[in-house]
């Protein structure tokens, strides 16, 4: 694992509690903001900032509709000529005319569906853009200071075994306990790869909580799962040291940008005034 991809990974485990991801999949159904670690803002900033200047070229009309430059980028993109992509727009239009004119009610939510989809698209590039032009360097010592912890970045080396009948778990768990040889044979590494050391956030089924409170040598209690019961048992626990401020700067401004359009986006829907219809 890259220095980068562990310390993105450490930081979001360490405010998972209070970082709220609600911002792509649950508002829009877009995949801006797939986790707190991996919002790149700067990014959509860029594509916003194309989208503010589109080029607004008429290349041709179809019966007085208007036909964009900006609308031959999806076929030119696609690896057609531009006059294959003139002449594919040209179909697009004649359809989508038709449409109006023979199935207007279908047309007019379908309409309404991708108006949606285009504006939330706006808001979240815009806004997200003015949020990430808000936070200051200040903010982001301040996170740093107060929420990057030195325990937030130790690693452990874990092994488990599970089993579909509770007594076996149960036995394995108690002769782990007693050290026995046969036992421990049965455990194997939960990451298999590398040096075996995975940060808590990254132990499954959620149990990062509960490995943080064990020490080297220590098991844990058999917990039901749905493959079966599962024994959790920490080889080793590797403290690691907290990085500098300059290694991590870019990715606490994105939790802080994801935070703060959180918040905002949280406002303005308690604000709106919204009817549920069966």
């Amino acid at each position: 694992m890259s220095e980068s991809t562990y310390n993105k990974k450490a930081i979001a485990g360490a405010i998972a509690a209070v970082t709220m991801l609600v911002v792509g999949v649950t508002y829009f159904g877009l995949d801006m903001l797939g986790s707190a670690a991996a919002i790149d803002t700067r990014k959509q900033a860029v594509t916003a900032g194309a989208a503010s200047t589109p080029n607004i070229k008429v290349v041709a009309t179809v019966d007085g509709s208007e036909i964009t430059e900006a609308e031959l980028m999806p076929f030119l993109n696609a690896g057609m000529d531009r006059a294959v992509a003139v002449d594919r727009a040209i179909n697009k239009v004649v359809a989508a005319n038709n449409a109006d004119k023979l199935y207007k009610q279908v047309s007019k939510s379908a309409m309404q569906s991708a108006k949606n989809d285009i504006l939330a698209n706006v808001f979240v590039n815009e806004r997200a853009q003015e949020v990430r032009k808000g936070v200051t360097d200040g903010d982001v010592k301040a996170f740093y200071d107060e929420r990057v912890k030195p325990e937030d970045f130790t690693t452990f080396k874990l092994r488990f075994f599970v089993s579909v009948d509770p007594k076996e778990a149960q036995a394995v768990y108690d002769g782990v306990g007693r050290n026995e040889k046969d036992a421990m044979a049965q455990l194997t590494f939960v990451k298999k790869d590398g040096d075996h050391y995975l940060n808590a956030n990254e132990v499954p089924y959620g149990l990062g909580a509960a490995v943080k409170r064990l020490k080297a040598g220590e098991r844990l209690q058999p917990v039901t799962i749905r493959e079966g019961s599962l024994v959790l048992y920490v080889d080793d626990v590797k403290a690691n040291p907290k990085p500098e401020l300059a290694k991590v700067q870019a990715e606490i401004k994105d939790l802080i940008v994801t935070e703060r359009f959180n918040a905002d986006i949280k406002a303005r829907r308690a604000a709106a005034k919204i009817e549920l219809r069966s």
